[in-house]
């Protein structure tokens, strides 16, 4: 493969390749064509193949899954939906985020199964908004002591004058 086909080869590789890879190799172990995991899982052909440049609907994900016998947890990480990083360290709730009462209404009417993947989801979304927001907090703090150390060295320097 040329370094231009290797370059364009990574572009297309979207959120979820991994997920689709597992797919694949799961799909091959099984012997199985495109059509017979079409049939067991109930994914057509073209969401299969968005997979490997899109993050796909949870409800794909575990329709897969299932077709598969692939651990939900494992594929909702690996298509990028649900993440199992270490918890941020502060304890403050992440706010508002994700978080109103309609989406509230209509995630009660679900499942039981369903509701908790999509809660999970919520909740590594907040999970990543508090680490987003802690960096920020440093980043400022961090901003703020080089200014002031600038500011330091003007005035010695104009004093110096």
């Amino acid at each position: 493969m040329s370094p231009r086909q290797s370059a364009r080869s990574e572009r297309i590789k979207g959120p979820a390749y991994a997920f689709w890879e597992r797919v694949t190799n799961a799909q091959h172990k099984r012997g199985w064509t495109q059509i017979q995991l079409q049939e067991h899982s109930g994914v057509d052909r073209t969401t299969l193949y968005r997979m490997k440049s899109a993050k796909p609907l949870a409800d794909t994900v575990l329709a897969l899954a299932d077709a598969l016998g692939i651990d939900h947890d494992e594929a909702l990480q690996l298509a990028g939906l649900l993440t199992r990083e270490s918890p941020p360290e502060s304890s403050e709730p992440a706010g508002p985020v994700l978080e109103d009462e309609e989406t509230e209404e209509l995630l009660a009417q679900l499942p039981p199964r369903r509701r908790a993947i999509l809660e999970q989801i919520r909740d590594a979304e907040r999970d990543r908004v508090q680490r987003i927001r802690a960096q920020a907090e440093a980043e400022v703090s961090e901003a703020e002591k080089r200014f002031a150390e600038l500011v330091r060295l003007e005035i010695e320097e104009s004093d110096n004058s």
